[in-house]
Order: C-alpha cells, then structure tokens, then sequence
C-alpha cells in the first residue's frame, strides 16, 4: 500500500462509486451478473444516495433505509406521504425484513430540498425518481411489493401503472381529500385560467396543492386499471383525510379479491398509531399472500 498516496475527497469517492455502478450496470445489460454482484450495485446505489443525503444535512433518521438480504424472497419498497420521510417505515421494515424480504425505504428528492423549493418537485418527477428505486430493486430478480402512505399511496398507485408489482399496499389513502374553501377557489382558477394561476401562485403552497390534486385526479382515475392487488386501510379518527377515499376504492375497483380495511382507530400516520401492530401484521399478510407459489414454497 502506498503509504504517500492522497485521502480521496467526497466528491472523488461519489465520482469512483457512480463509474462502479456504470460499469457494473452496463456489464449486467450484456450477460446477467451473478446474485451476490448484483446485491453489492444495489447497496452501492444506496451508499451514493445516502451519502448525498448526507451532503444535504438531512437527519440521519430521515434519510434512506435499506434493510438487504443476501437471499431475498421478495423486495419492498416504502413511499412516504408528502412532507413526510422514510423513518416511519422503521418498525414496518424490520418486520418485512425478519420475514426474508429486502426492503428500501426511500427519502423522495421533494422532501430533500431546502428553502423555497421545499414541496416544489412535480409528481412527475417524482415518479421517474420512484421508477429508478423499482429499477435497483428489480436487479434482485424477485416480486416487489409497494407500500405507500398518505399522498405516497397516490405515488405508488401511479408507479404500479408503470412498473409491474406484485402487491400494492395504500395507508391513508388521499383520494377524497379534505379541500378548503380557498384550496377549492385556487384550483377552479388553474383550470379556469391557467396563466393567471401561475402568475398569482407561483411561489404560494396552492401550486403545490394544484400539482398534488392532479395527481390524486390521475390515479383516482385509473384505480381501475391496476393489475396488482390491493390492500387499503384508513382509520375512523383519521382527522386530516376522511374515510371516502376507501368508497372510491371500492367503487373503481369492483370484485377483484383487493382487501379493504376501515379500522376505528389509527390516526393518519397508522404505522405509529394504536392500531401500528396490527396494520404491520396486515401488510406483512397480504405481502405474503401475494407471493408465486414457487417462492411461497422456498
């Protein structure tokens, strides 16, 4: 070892991480890589994206989670709501991952940002930085489950539309949302008078509100198209969303084997409310009842 060879910088080890990854990734398109290298491109994906988390001060335990098997039987991959971070997931993942799954609970780049920009990413976006999380787990080679609450449900729902998951879990699900008056008022003005909205609300939360109320329209609206299973679960004492987001659920989806749970009490956040115990049971049920039997039986 050269004992005069000079300490990489941060932005020399994410420069030498990426060109792995690269690497690792193109050699994986020509000929499939074994399982355990393609275990190691996934947690190098992690190390980048915790390490730029890292860079932006967010909290430690608010960052990026993953919890990695070498021998996984399925891949999870947990979506917060808005304003919102992986850490309620803690508990949840533990659980999915004592029962042999990988599990990626990840921080969205809308919730990363500072300052002005701070809710400011279109659900657009959005997605296509979801559709490469599902990507890094899809090197597994195994059936991803999606978790996602509150406005994460609405995520999920969209990415299920693009990608092929096995399972798809809503908490809290915003389909009818709570809508102030002056919330209502904003959105008649965007699709009324779309550039007087943008120069009235450019910097206000009601752009946030019109981007976030057009994707609830989108996937409300296609609810009927999605393959995968669904479980959704709202609580009675849930005072931020009311519970006829399951109604529209139920309406859309029709006989289709999806359970659907009403429960009386477990706030919004249900994986830290009364009820945490057993929604994690739930989840962890209707996971598990989704799997190939090939793999049910391994």
């Amino acid at each position: 070892m050269d004992s005069h060879a000079v300490p990489q910088s941060r932005e020399e080890q994410l420069q030498n991480m990426t060109n792995t990854v690269w690497q690792l990734e193109s050699l994986h398109r020509e000929q499939a890589l074994p399982l355990a290298e393609r275990i190691d491109l996934l947690r190098t994906h992690y190390e980048i994206q915790r390490m730029k988390e890292e860079d932006l001060q967010i909290p430690e335990r608010d960052r990026t989670f993953l919890y990695l098997q070498e021998q996984p039987t399925a891949a999870v991959l947990l979506v917060p709501g808005g304003h919102s971070t992986p850490a309620q997931y803690f508990h949840l993942g533990r659980h999915l991952y004592r029962s042999g799954m990988t599990v990626y609970g990840v921080l969205l780049s809308n919730e990363a940002t500072v300052g002005e920009q701070r809710g400011g990413v279109p659900w657009q976006h959005t997605i296509t930085e979801l559709e490469m999380h599902y990507e890094r787990l899809a090197l597994l080679d195994v059936p991803i489950h999606l978790v996602g609450s509150s406005f994460g449900g609405i995520l999920v729902t969209l990415l299920a539309l693009r990608r092929q998951a096995r399972s798809v879990t809503l908490l809290s699900p915003p389909f009818k949302p709570h809508l102030s008056l002056q919330a209502r008022l904003a959105l008649g003005l965007r699709l009324l008078l779309p550039w007087l909205f943008e120069r009235m609300v450019a910097r206000s939360p009601h752009r946030w509100l019109a981007d976030r109320f057009n994707a609830m329209r989108e996937a409300r609206g296609r609810l009927g198209d999605l393959k995968a299973p669904l479980l959704a679960i709202h609580a009675r004492d849930n005072e931020e969303l009311p519970a006829e987001g399951l109604k529209a659920i139920r309406k859309a989806r029709g006989e289709r084997g999806d359970r659907i749970l009403l429960l009386d009490e477990g706030g919004h956040m249900l994986l830290q409310g009364p009820a945490a115990r057993r929604v994690q049971k739930e989840i962890l049920d209707f996971i598990q009842a989704g799997q190939p039997s090939k793999v049910a039986r391994d």
